[in-house]
């Protein structure tokens, strides 16, 4: 029986990533009308706008998946080019599991006491809960930010106790 859940997170596009790429789109448009227009010396910076359009709408679509099976969380990142596994946690290395707003995740906030290195992998959709997962990491511990569901906290929950301090949403 396979017991893996596996949740698919899309980055909602920032209004900044929007603008950038009409930007970029109509800059393309402007060289190369000036181009055909004017010199076909301006046909160089319209081309090298396409590329830059093509590259950033590439980098900057972001969708992450996780997988929770038997022993551990695997988070990878997932592209048109392929898919490239950035984390695999044991749930035993998990320290803590909690809204990012609990007062356990206070000294692993910005200017708190304990100093992490922090990987945001949400949605940055407002009706997505979010959760901060720490994990023993050397030199210094690791802090996820995940979109995570009740069954992939009772899943943790149920292989790490301690560690997890969230409470499940019905």
């Amino acid at each position: 029986m396979d017991d893996t859940i596996v949740i698919s997170v899309s980055r909602k596009p920032r209004s900044s990533d929007v603008f950038l790429r009409r930007l970029m789109a109509a800059l393309a448009v402007v060289f190369l009308s000036m181009g055909i227009l004017l010199s076909t010396a301006l046909m160089l910076p319209c081309f090298l706008m396409a590329v830059c359009y093509y590259w950033y709408r590439h980098a900057s679509k972001r969708e992450y998946e996780y997988t929770l099976d038997n022993e551990a969380i695997k988070i990878d990142r997932v592209s048109d080019l392929g898919r490239r596994e950035l984390y695999e946690i044991p749930f035993d290395r998990i320290t803590l599991l909690c809204r990012p707003d609990a007062p356990e995740a206070m000294p692993y906030r910005k200017g708190g006491s304990v100093k992490v290195k922090k990987e945001d992998y949400t949605s940055y959709r407002e009706d997505v809960p979010y959760y901060t997962m720490i994990v023993r990491d050397e030199p210094k511990p690791l802090k996820l930010l995940l979109d995570l569901t009740p069954d992939a906290i009772r899943r943790i929950r149920r292989w790490n106790r301690e560690a997890v301090r969230a409470e499940i949403p019905a």
